[in-house]
C-alpha cells in the first residue's frame, strides 16, 4: 500500500505538468559546474551555490543520471554518468582541508576512481559520437593541461572544502547541462538498470516486467546510512526463501521501485514542505491531489516561521472554520491522504506508523485537536505541536524528549485516541521539577490529555472548560484552585516576595494534600492579618470560603489524572485572578463591609 500510494503520487506529478525526475535520473546538489567550450576547453568553474542567512550555503539541485550504490572493495569502478565527485571527475585524492598533502593510498584511489569516470565517458562518446556536450567531456578528460586549470581556478579552492564535493558539465554555449541533452537522455532510457534482474511479476502494478533485484537509495531520513538506506532490502541470507535473493524476494518492477524511491526521495528533501523532523522520525505525506490540508499540513505541527510567524494561527482557522460549514466536506475532501512515519533501524529504513484517510477524515481530526488544547491564554491561540511538546522536555530541548514520544502522540491525534500515558507523565514531572511551572503549553496538553480520555471513555467524566469553571467540583481541580488563592493571599500580603509557597509546596500538595494542606491553611490566617485593606481580606476570605465549600476533607494521595486536574485548576484560578474582572472585585475600604 505504501509503495502504491507513493507511485501514484509520482504518476500525479507527471500528470500536473510538475513532473519528478524520468526512469534513470534522479536530483542531486552540485556545487560547482565545469564549464566547457564545444572543442572541450575550460571556461570557468560556476559556483551553484546561494548563501543563506548564517552564512549556510545551499548548493543548486539539478536532475541529472541516477547514480547506483557504491559498496565492497571494487566501489571506485562504478562512476556516474557525466557527474560524480572531485575524485572520479578529476581524479583529485580528498584532503582534510586544503592544502593538505593526501596520503598514497589516497591519490592511488582518485587515480582509480579517474580512470573508471573515464571510461564510462570513452564509452558514451563510443555511442555518442555526434553529441556536441559529451565530444566535449571526451576531449577535456583527455587533456591533462585542461583538468589542470581547473584545479588552479580560484573556486577550486572552495570545491576542497566541500567534502566529496560533486562536479557536471555544461557547455558555454548551451543553458543545461551535458547530461541533459536530448542524445544522453535517451542513451540512459535505453540502459538496463540491473543486468541480473529478472523476469516477474510487479506486486505494485500486477504487470509481467523486470524485477529490481537492488533498490535505489531512499535518502533524507535522521540517523540513516549518509549514502542512503531502503525500506524493502535482503541483505542477508537468511532473510531469503524458495531460493530467491535480494528483491526477487518481494518483487517489484524496475519502472515501480524507482518511481517509489524518487517520489519518497523528492518528499524526504531538505527543506521539502512536505516533510516534517519529529524527534528521531521523518515525517511525510502527500495527498491523491492538491488541496489545503497538504499545503498547511506542516504549519499544524512544526514551528512558527520566522518569515510568516502567523501563517500556523491562519491555516487552523480556516481549517476550523471549514469544518464549521462543511466546506471540507466539498471538492478536495473525498481525495486520499497519506502520512508515513520513518526512522533510521540498522541496514533499513523502519516504518513507524503509516496512516491512510481521506482529506475530510484528517481533518476532522486535526480541528478536535485544535478544539483540546484551548485555554485561556495570552499566547498564540493555536500553537503547533512541536512546541508544546517542548515544554514537557529537560531544558526545552527536542533531544530530551523520549524517543517514541512524538511520533506516537502525532498517531493518537490523526486516530482520534487518547494521548500517551507517558505524556501526562512527562508533564507532571516537569511541573514539579520546575517548583510548580505550570505554563500555557503545559495546561494546554494536560486540557488535551484528560478530555481525549474522557471522550474515549463515552463521556464518562465532564470535560475540562477553557477557562476557570466554578461548577468544576472534582476534588483535584478544586484543590488546585484553592492552592492558587491561597499563593495570591501570601504575594498581596507580602509584597515583593521572591519565592511563594507554590516553590515550597506545589509538589506534595498535588500528590498528598493532606501531609500539605492543613499547614497551608494555618499560614493563611496569618497572611490574611497581614492584608492592608479590610476589603481585601473579605475578597480573599470569600473566595477561600467558595472552594472549600466543596472541600470535605483533603485527600492523603491524588491519581495521575487528579494531579493533572489539581494543575488545571492553579492554571485556571490564577488567569482569573489576574484578569482586569478579578481585580475590579476587591472593594475599597471606604466602601465598608457589611457584618
Amino acid at each position: 500500500m505504501i509503495l502504491q500510494a507513493l507511485c501514484e503520487y509520482y504518476d500525479r506529478r507527471q500528470a500536473a505538468g510538475n513532473p519528478l525526475p524520468p526512469l534513470g535520473f534522479q536530483e542531486k546538489e552540485i556545487p560547482f559546474v565545469i564549464v566547457l567550450s564545444p572543442d572541450g576547453k575550460f571556461v570557468q568553474l560556476k559556483d551553484t551555490r546561494e548563501f543563506q542567512e548564517k552564512g549556510k550555503a545551499i548548493a543548486k539541485t539539478f536532475t541529472v543520471p541516477q547514480g547506483t550504490k557504491r559498496t565492497g572493495a571494487k566501489s571506485y569502478e562504478t562512476a556516474y554518468c557525466l557527474w560524480d565527485h572531485f575524485g572520479y571527475v578529476l581524479g583529485q585524492p580528498k584532503v582534510t582541508r586544503p592544502g593538505t598533502t593526501p596520503s598514497a593510498k589516497e591519490v592511488s584511489m582518485a587515480e582509480k576512481q579517474h580512470q573508471a569516470f573515464v571510461d564510462l565517458v570513452d564509452r558514451l562518446y563510443a555511442d555518442l559520437p555526434n553529441d556536441e556536450g559529451v565530444r566535449a567531456v571526451h576531449d577535456f578528460l583527455h587533456g591533462e593541461a585542461e583538468k589542470e586549470k581547473v584545479r588552479q581556478s580560484a573556486e577550486f579552492q572552495e570545491c576542497l572544502k566541500i567534502s566529496g564535493c560533486n562536479l557536471t558539465f555544461q557547455l558555454s554555449t548551451e543553458n543545461y547541462l551535458v547530461c541533459q541533452s536530448p542524445g544522453v537522455r535517451q542513451w540512459i532510457a535505453e540502459q538496463p538498470l540491473d543486468a541480473e534482474n529478472q523476469d516477474g511479476i510487479c506486486l505494485v502494478t500486477g504487470e509481467q516486467t523486470k524485477i529490481a533485484r537492488l533498490h535505489p537509495a531512499v535518502k533524507g531520513v535522521w540517523g540513516a546510512q549518509m549514502a542512503g538506506a531502503n525500506i524493502v532490502s535482503f541483505n542477508i541470507d537468511s532473510f531469503n526463501s524458495w531460493g530467491k535473493d535480494k528483491g526477487n524476494n518481494a518483487p517489484i518492477g524496475e519502472e515501480a521501485a524507482f518511481k517509489y524511491t524518487t517520489a519518497l526521495n523528492q518528499l524526504l528533501r531538505t527543506n521539502s514542505p512536505q516533510r516534517l523532523q519529529l524527534n528521531d522520525t521523518s515525517v511525510v505525506w502527500w495527498s491523491s491531489g492538491d488541496n489545503l490540508l497538504e499545503n498547511n499540513f506542516q504549519a499544524f505541527f512544526n514551528d512558527a516561521s520566522k518569515d510568516d510567524p502567523d501563517k500556523g494561527t491562519r491555516a487552523v482557522r480556516q481549517l476550523l472554520e471549514s469544518i464549521h460549514t462543511s466546506a471540507f466536506m466539498k471538492g478536495s475532501g473525498t481525495e486520499r491522504f497519506y502520512l508515513l512515519g520513518l526512522s533510521p533501524n540498522a541496514a533499513r529504513i523502519a516504518v513507524r506508523f503509516w496512516q491512510v484517510g481521506t482529506v475530510a477524515e484528517f481533518s476532522q481530526q486535526l480541528a478536535q485537536w485544535f478544539r483540546d488544547i484551548e485555554i485561556a491564554s495570552k499566547n498564540e491561540d493555536y500553537p503547533p505541536l512541536k512546541p508544546l511538546l517542548r515544554s514537557t522536555a529537560l531544558l526545552g530541548k527536542d533531544e530530551n524528549l523520549p524517543p517514541h514520544l512524538v511520533g506516537e502522540t502525532v498517531r493518537t491525534i490523526l486516530m482520534g485516541l487518547p494521548l500517551p500515558a507517558s505524556l501526562m507523565q512527562s508533564i507532571i514531572k516537569r511541573i514539579k521539577a520546575e517548583q510548580g511551572e505550570v505554563s500555557p503549553y503545559r495546561a494546554r496538553l494536560i486540557k488535551a490529555f484528560l478530555n481525549r480520555s474522557y471522550r474515549h471513555q463515552n463521556h464518562i467524566n465532564k470535560e475540562v472548560t477553557m477557562a476557570y469553571n466554578p461548577e468544576e467540583k472534582r476534588i483535584g481541580y478544586r484543590l488546585g484552585c484553592l492552592f492558587a488563592v491561597l499563593e495570591k493571599l501570601q504575594s498581596d500580603a507580602n509584597p515583593g516576595l521572591n519565592a511563594t509557597i507554590r516553590d515550597r509546596y506545589y509538589s506534595s500538595a498535588s500528590c498528598n494534600p493532606k501531609s500539605v494542606f492543613g499547614t497551608l491553611m494555618r499560614l493563611h490566617a496569618h497572611h490574611l492579618k497581614k492584608l492592608p485593606h479590610q476589603g481585601q481580606r473579605v475578597v480573599a476570605e470569600k473566595r477561600i470560603a467558595e472552594i472549600m465549600a466543596d472541600i470535605n476533607e483533603f485527600p492523603a494521595h491524588l491519581s495521575l489524572e487528579q494531579q493533572g486536574l489539581f494543575a488545571i485548576g492553579y492554571y485556571h484560578q490564577r488567569q482569573a485572578l489576574f484578569t482586569k474582572q478579578a481585580k475590579d472585585e476587591i472593594p475599597h475600604e471606604s466602601e465598608g463591609v457589611e457584618a
